[in-house]
C-alpha cells in the first residue's frame, strides 16, 4: 500500500504544471549603469541642440565645433557602455567594468573642464536657465557629479551580484 501512495504522489508531481516564472527585473546596478550610459549617449542632444550652444549666434564656428566633437564622443562612449551591459557573453566583469569607465570618462572631462583657464557653465551665458540653491549653482559640474556617482553606486551594486 505505502508503494501505491508513492507512485501516485510522483504521477501527481509529474502531472503538475510548471510553475510561472516570472520576467526578472534588470538588477539594480545594471539598472544604474544601464541609465548612465542611456543619458550619456542622449544628454549631449538634449542639452547642446538647441540655441544655448550648438545654434547660438554667439558662438564662433570653432566653439561650434568643439561641441559636436563633444556630443558625438558622448555618443559613442554612452553607445559603447550601453552595448557592453546589454550583450551576452562570456567575459562579464570585464564588460560590466568597461561599460561602466567608457561613459564616466566623459562626465569626468566635464566635471574637470570647469579647471581650465576661463571654463564657465551654461550660467555664464543664461543664468536664468541654471537653478541656484543657496547662492551655488546647479550647473554642468553637479551634474558631472551625480552622474559619476550614480556609475560608481551601479558598477558596484552590478559586482557585488556577479560576485555573489
Amino acid at each position: 500500500m505505502p508503494d501505491k501512495k508513492l507512485q501516485l504522489r510522483t504521477e501527481y508531481r509529474k502531472a503538475r504544471p510548471a510553475p510561472v516564472q516570472q520576467k526578472q527585473i534588470m538588477p539594480t546596478g545594471k539598472l544604474l549603469l544601464v541609465t548612465v550610459a542611456g543619458l550619456t549617449t542622449l544628454g549631449g542632444f538634449i542639452a547642446d541642440w538647441n540655441k544655448t550652444h550648438l545654434f547660438n549666434p554667439n558662438w564662433p564656428p570653432h566653439a561650434k565645433f568643439h561641441d559636436a566633437m563633444s556630443i558625438t564622443i558622448a555618443t559613442f562612449l554612452g553607445g559603447a557602455g550601453m552595448y557592453l551591459l546589454l550583450r551576452q557573453g562570456e567575459y562579464l566583469q570585464r564588460d560590466t567594468q568597461m561599460a561602466a569607465m567608457l561613459p564616466a570618462f566623459f562626465w569626468a572631462s566635464q566635471g574637470i573642464s570647469f579647471a581650465f583657464p576661463g571654463a564657465k557653465g551654461l550660467e555664464s551665458e543664461f543664468p536664468e536657465l541654471v537653478p541656484r540653491i543657496k547662492g551655488v549653482w546647479l550647473n554642468e559640474k553637479f551634474v558631472a557629479i551625480a552622474m559619476l556617482s550614480l556609475t560608481g553606486i551601479g558598477y558596484t551594486l552590478e559586482r557585488q551580484r556577479q560576485n555573489d
